[in-house]
C-alpha cells in the first residue's frame, strides 16, 4: 500500500492506494459473523485459514454489541429493492 505523496505516512489529506497483486482476485466481504468466540479468537482463526490457502486480508474487524443496530449493516449490504415484499420476513 502506498500513498500519493511518496509513501509517507497517511494524513488527513492523503489518499492511500491499495496495490493489487497481478493475477489475484479481490473479494470484498460486507456482513456479520455470528460466533461464540471473541473477536480476537475469530480474527486469529480467520487469518490462519486465509494464510493456509495462500490468501491475505486487508481490512478491519469490529466486535458489535447488543446495542449495535444490525439494520445499519443491512443498509450497507442490500440495495434498495434488493428483495420484494414476498421475500422479506
Amino acid at each position: 500500500m502506498t500513498d500519493q505523496n511518496n509513501g509517507a505516512k497517511p494524513g488527513n489529506s492523503k489518499k492511500w492506494i491499495l496495490e493489487r497483486s497481478e493475477g489475484r482476485n479481490t473479494i470484498c466481504i460486507v456482513g456479520n459473523v455470528y460466533t461464540t468466540v471473541s473477536e480476537d479468537e475469530f480474527t486469529d482463526a480467520f487469518i490462519e485459514w486465509l494464510e493456509s490457502k495462500g490468501w491475505s486480508f486487508f481490512g478491519r474487524t469490529i466486535q458489535l454489541t447488543d446495542e449495535d443496530d444490525d439494520s445499519e449493516i443491512l443498509d450497507g449490504i442490500l440495495t434498495d429493492g434488493a428483495f420484494d415484499d414476498s421475500e422479506v420476513e
